[in-house]
């Protein structure tokens, strides 16, 4: 109960600095960036990736695939979120 009670604090804690954090990144003009749409994108991916084992056939080539996408989608994530650094010194 306890660790519920916690997960939910953390997730109106997030959702409330959501707007503080928004109001900054707009003037900078990230939120239009190609590179901010990739980084969402990805991170929708990545979410996607962490729902798909359950779903998968328990074969060799199943499961080596499936590292395979995680490892590159993992890869590119860090490479799109350094640009986005890069370009975006916040």
């Amino acid at each position: 109960m306890d660790y519920c009670v916690r997960s939910l604090s953390f997730l109106y804690r997030r959702t409330t600095r959501a707007s503080d954090r928004l109001a900054e990144l707009k003037p900078t003009g990230m939120l239009r960036s190609p590179l901010f749409f990739a980084q969402t994108a990805l991170l929708g991916v990545l979410l996607a990736l962490m729902f798909a084992p359950g779903y998968l056939p328990h074969e060799q080539w199943a499961v080596a695939a499936y590292l395979v996408v995680l490892v590159i989608a993992l890869v590119a994530l860090l490479f799109v979120r350094r640009a986005l650094k890069w370009r975006y010194p916040i």
